[in-house]
Parts: C-alpha cells; structure tokens; sequence
C-alpha cells in the first residue's frame, strides 16, 4: 500500500488512505475483501489499476453487505445498517416479541448543575 502512496490510519489500522492530485482514495480491508472509496472517478480509476497491479482481484460492482453491514446508496447518501443482524440475535435470544421502549430521558434535557453543590449518592 505504501508503495502506492496510502497511508495506514492510526485509529483503523484496516482502512488506508491517499490524497493526490486525482483526489482522496480509500481502501478498507476486512480478511479477503476490500471496499474501495474515492472522491472521483479518476482517483477511483487509479487506486483499481494500483491494487490490479499488486494483487488479484474480483469486482463484485456496488457493495450491498460486507460483514454483516448492510450498504445502501443512492445519488445523495451511503446508509448503513445492521438491522439483519440485531433482528437475528433477537431470534436467537428469545427476544423477537420484545417490545421496545424509550428512553427515561428527553435526550434534550439541558443538563444543569447541582444547585447544592454536592455530589449525591
């Protein structure tokens, strides 16, 4: 990768990553596969010959699912979700019919200070 100019990220060690002048490139490795990333269609074009060059690679075109992720992409945003996932451990676990609740706390309740200072138990 470095040979290529990517840079391995410190907080992921599995994503690498290389700014130029075609633009901003991407690369996450989970095992096997790989999901590729670019700003541009020329950084994209670039980055494809650079890992053609090296290894052998399949293109499997739009990804849908890679490690239980589920991908969905349209002209203004990239989703995310692990619905599948979550609904098959509930399955599992027995908890399918559970019933969801809210939180006990507006999550836009201002917070405020003590007005007596002390710590509480």
């Amino acid at each position: 990768m470095k040979k290529h100019n990517f840079t391995q990220l410190l907080s992921d060690p599995c994503v690498y990553i290389c700014r130029d002048h075609n633009g901003i490139a991407i690369i996450t490795v989970w095992v096997n596969d790989l999901l590729l990333f670019a700003s541009s269609d020329k950084a994209m074009t670039a980055m494809d010959d650079n890992v053609k060059s090296e290894w052998q690679m399949t293109e499997l075109g739009e990804p849908s699912k890679i490690i239980r992720i589920e991908i969905a992409i349209d002209e203004c945003s990239v989703t995310i979700s692990q619905k599948k996932y979550i609904e098959n451990i509930l399955e599992k676990e027995g908890l399918k019919r559970a019933n969801p609740i809210g939180m006990p706390l507006n999550p836009n309740t201002p917070l405020e200070l003590n007005p007596d200072g002390n710590q509480g138990n």
